[in-house]
């Protein structure tokens, strides 16, 4: 998608901001040089194609975007965030982009238009295999660890962020 989408100068880059699920083999960053060669590993494991921007070690980017591990920004030329999803689906990505480019190109024909918010809930197809592929690949640490977050997950709470049904 992103070298489709480089043809209507739309710039895709990947932000690696700290180990999701660190394990024995993948362990939490201790040192940039560490996350440096962590970052070189993902790229080439997954076939990451595009440039990927390392974080700083204490995660001031991850922290200022909303420290969610799997996050999706689409930004503007001028610096405006035109797209946000706390996950990535790449036909919802795909979906926003070309909703940018659409009323991008409706403004060259000479129709004004004016910017509003929006929020939707999407649906993402999930790869649980792969996923597991993942967490066995960083470690038996970091199955226990998902495994665990998941039994506190299960049991409730609020996600930051997130407006419930019912907030006022």
């Amino acid at each position: 998608m992103a070298r489709d989408l480089a043809a209507n100068g739309v710039a895709s880059v990947f932000f690696y901001t700290r180990e999701a699920h660190p394990g024995e083999r993948f362990p939490a960053h201790r040192s940039l040089e560490q996350k440096l060669a962590h970052a070189r590993a993902f790229k080439e494991l997954c076939g990451i194609a595009r440039p990927i921007l390392v974080d700083d070690l204490v995660g001031t980017g991850h922290r200022a975007y909303g420290a969610l591990p799997n996050m999706v920004y689409l930004v503007g030329r001028g610096g405006r965030v035109l797209f946000r999803a706390d996950w990535t689906d790449p036909p919802t990505i795909e979906a926003a982009v070309r909703y940018v480019l659409e009323a991008r190109a409706r403004r060259r024909e000479g129709l004004r238009l004016k910017p509003f918010y929006a929020e939707s809930v999407g649906y993402r197809w999930s790869d649980q295999a792969a996923f597991d592929a993942g967490l066995e690949r960083a470690g038996p640490q970091a199955v226990a660890d998902f495994a665990r977050a998941m039994a506190r997950w299960t049991q409730g709470g609020r996600v930051p962020g997130r407006v419930e049904v019912g907030d006022e």
